[in-house]
């Protein structure tokens, strides 16, 4: 049985990463203290082996401790926005926890990385544009993960995401605000909801990561990969699609808020699917779950 190491385990993704995992691989994830049990039951953390870590030298001894085949990074600080109050979480987060992780495989001799990066970096199409300083952040981290494969220390693909959505999912995403206020009966002010939503259903996010690290032995030492959605729609119509599959009566209001402008590259990927991989559960199904399951 392989060892995979995740770091962002106790995320939603991480951790849903994590349970679908376990029953082929040993898994391991870097955590802070104190820590996050938000994503991670008792039953979860059983199965797990979790190192608790504080700077470069508890993640070298972390990763040696382990000896991983694979590492898995998903460990981010997401902001939509910026101030001077963020700016050193994001380059910590974003920028300096992922170089000691490189810098910690190649100590161990780890060859094998997949990681998480952003839609929003291309928010002009196939020319690096940066929608955010968030998004500028992960395009810098690649930048740094290039040095690696170049060096033929080890081999890496890079996951390119625009949304993540799926049961269970408490961060603050529109799609729970609207059901939170559906089901608490409040109103709630949106956007024109123009803008599209290329949303990809959890598990099929983590059987794009997994496609990913089943090619990393072919090809180039550092690949670029994007799971996007061929049924994405506009958030507007993706919110109706949502309260249709369910039944349900609600109606936000929408242009009460200013909305962010169309961009250019919007809708187009610019990096293929990992080999294999497609979506397996479509965005009705998919938002039918989101609201029913836990």
């Amino acid at each position: 049985m392989s060892t995979v190491l995740i770091t962002g385990i106790t995320g939603y993704i991480g951790s849903r990463m994590a349970q679908m995992m376990l029953s082929e691989h040993t898994v391991c994830g870097l955590v802070r203290e104190p820590l996050n049990r938000t994503y991670l039951p008792e039953s979860l953390l059983k199965e797990l082996r979790l190192f608790p870590v504080h700077g470069g030298s508890d993640i070298q001894d972390a990763i040696a401790a382990s000896q991983p085949d694979i590492v898995y990074h998903l460990a981010a600080f997401y902001t939509p926005a910026h101030d001077m109050n963020s700016v050193d979480r994001l380059v910590e987060s974003n920028l300096l926890l992922g170089a000691e992780v490189l810098e910690a495989m190649t100590a161990a001799g780890c060859r094998r990385l997949v990681y998480a990066t952003t839609a929003s970096t291309h928010s002009a199409g196939e020319q690096y544009s940066p929608l955010t300083l968030y998004a500028a952040t992960k395009q810098a981290f690649s930048d740094l993960v290039a040095y690696y494969p170049h060096r033929s220390f080890l081999r890496a693909a890079a996951v390119s995401i625009a949304d993540s959505y799926g049961p269970g999912d408490l961060r603050p995403k529109v799609l729970d605000l609207i059901r939170r206020s559906a089901l608490e009966g409040t109103s709630i002010q949106l956007t024109s909801g123009r803008q599209l939503y290329d949303a990809v259903y959890i598990d099929d996010i983590i059987r794009g990561f997994d496609c990913a690290a089943q090619s990393l032995e072919q090809g180039p030492a550092h690949r670029f990969f994007q799971l996007h959605n061929r049924e994405a729609k506009s958030l507007r119509e993706t919110v109706e699609l949502m309260l249709r599959v369910n039944d349900v009566s609600f109606q936000p209001e929408w242009g009460a808020k200013p909305g962010p402008p169309p961009y250019a590259g919007e809708g187009q990927p610019v990096y293929p699917t990992p080999p294999g991989w497609r979506i397996q559960v479509p965005l009705s199904e998919g938002l039918r779950r989101f609201w029913t399951d836990t």
